[in-house]
């Protein structure tokens, strides 16, 4: 009961988890759907504004041009002059009104200052115009280089005495200009105005000249601001540009999206491998090279938490060869049946024995243990039986059982062995005591005999007789010095 409560613990958390997670992704669409629409319609809203205003202006031009014609066939007096000069009261924006004929040739105006080459322009523009019918011109400096001017040109006809004739007015645009650029004054975005020749009526970068401008650019670079460019054609093929200045909305958008799926995939991953617990311990191990377990005596056997075997060595695969011709993807209780008696255990290492027909052998089993999760098991297993208790046992009991007595000084010159007879003759012969202790003469004689390699017999001051051998591992190394004290029958 208290490992499935252990196990609901986790996977609750988890699901709340993916739960909470994707709720947020639910309410991160939501939201940005909605500061998209947002951001859609404020920008489409300056770029119909932009439009709206130029088109407004260009209507109005037109409708003042069309009075300022009805004006000059039903008061004209004959004095062209005086009739001109009339017409400049009808909107404070006119200044300049001239007469002309189909063919070009001026008749009147209100001043002298027109441009011979902008009066070829509005001929071409007016030569296939019927009566009222409006030629707009491009934007061109007026006799004030400060001022730009935009003509409009109708032919008369209403009265026969005005055939062939055309009215043109001049219009200073500057007040639409600074309405504009007041208007759309913002960092964020700009409005670039452009007439049916591709000449600029308004152009808000005063370091970038409009010459370089390309209008069918849909992006446009000034200094470090990048613009997007969004364009609408009006009437008289004037052109607006709403140039919009690149927040990469679009892309924090997708990468956050993105991030949040992949938040989600990593707790629904988590989730399932909390729910059906496998596969955990293998990536635990995967940064290990199981190749140097192969050559370790011992059978290893690495299972994930449903105690199937995802790794055993080649040990491992030795001793189990007579159940198993393979371990991979093997239970435990397949090759290990007394494994599954200790389950509720499960948190801590023990110890248990495998059965065989020949022999019996030790195993330790313990879990693979991360961040106060289970992810798997480890269990070793003794390749040879473990005789070593039983002949430390037999050799105990032999050296008790001999007349002599036996002591053995390790290389420390420490007490490590000795039987009840050497107790007997010698004082204070305990376990860890130092011969310098138990016998200054008895110290002394082995320290001389360490680097000898030979067997020797002396007698003690104190009447003792004895051998002294010196003892060394299979290297030469010195490890300790065996004592036999001969009882006197010996002797």
């Amino acid at each position: 009961m208290k490992n499935s409560s252990q196990k609901f613990k986790p996977i609750f958390s988890t699901l709340l988890t993916v739960s909470l997670v994707s709720i947020f992704i639910i309410f991160s669409f939501m939201e940005f759907r909605h500061t998209n629409k947002v951001l859609t319609q404020y920008e489409t809203g300056i770029k119909e504004v932009a439009a709206n205003k130029t088109n407004n202006y260009l209507s109005n031009l037109k409708v003042t041009t069309v009075n300022a014609a009805n004006k000059f066939e039903n008061t004209s007096t004959g004095d062209y002059p005086l009739d001109l000069k009339n017409l400049m009261s009808i909107d404070p924006r006119i200044t300049n009104v001239y007469i002309m004929q189909k063919d070009g040739k001026v008749l009147s105006s209100t001043t002298k200052d027109y441009n011979q080459k902008h009066i070829e322009q509005i001929t071409s523009q007016t030569a296939k115009l019927h009566l009222f019918e409006i030629a707009v011109s491009g934007i061109y400096k007026g006799s004030q280089a400060e001022e730009d001017i935009i003509s409009l040109a109708i032919p008369l006809g209403k009265k026969v005495e005005f055939n062939n004739l055309i009215l043109v007015l001049d219009f200073s645009i500057d007040q639409y200009k600074n309405e504009i650029i007041q208007e759309f004054l913002s960092p964020n975005y700009k409005i670039a105005v452009f007439d049916q020749f591709n000449k600029a009526v308004i152009w808000p970068f005063d370091n970038i000249s409009s010459e370089y401008f390309d209008l069918s650019t849909e992006t446009f670079y000034e200094e470090k601001n990048r613009y997007n460019i969004y364009s609408n054609n009006l009437e008289e093929n004037w052109k607006v540009f709403v140039f919009l200045k690149s927040t990469d909305f679009e892309v924090f958008r997708v990468f956050t999206i993105l991030f949040l799926v992949f938040a989600l995939y990593i707790c629904l991953y988590e989730l399932l491998v909390e729910f059906w617990g496998v596969n955990t311990a293998k990536t635990y191990f995967e940064n290990i090279d199981f190749a140097i377990l192969n050559q370790i005596n011992e059978g290893i056997i690495i299972a994930n938490n449903t105690d199937t075997i995802l790794f055993a060595n080649e040990a491992a695969h030795n001793i189990f060869a007579d159940r198993k011709n393979t371990l991979r993807n093997v239970m435990l209780k397949e090759i290990l049946g007394s494994v599954g008696d200790y389950r509720e255990e499960q948190e801590k290492s023990f110890i248990f024995t495998v059965m065989f027909r020949d022999k019996i052998l030790k195993a330790i089993h313990s879990p693979i243990i991360k961040n106060n999760k289970i992810l798997g098991s480890l269990t070793v297993i003794r390749n040879t039986e473990d005789n070593s208790s039983i002949d430390h046992k037999v050799l105990n009991r032999l050296i008790e059982l001999l007349p002599q007595g036996i002591v053995f000084f390790n290389k420390h010159h420490e007490v490590m062995l000795s039987n009840l007879i050497a107790k007997c003759l010698l004082n204070n012969l305990t376990t860890g005591a130092s011969i310098e202790v138990i016998d200054r003469e008895l110290a002394t004689i082995i320290y001389n005999n360490i680097d000898t390699g030979l067997s020797k017999r002396v007698q003690t001051s104190n009447g003792h007789s004895c051998d002294i051998t010196p003892i060394y591992d299979d290297d030469g190394i010195y490890v300790g010095t065996l004592v036999i004290l001969l009882t006197e029958s010996i002797s």
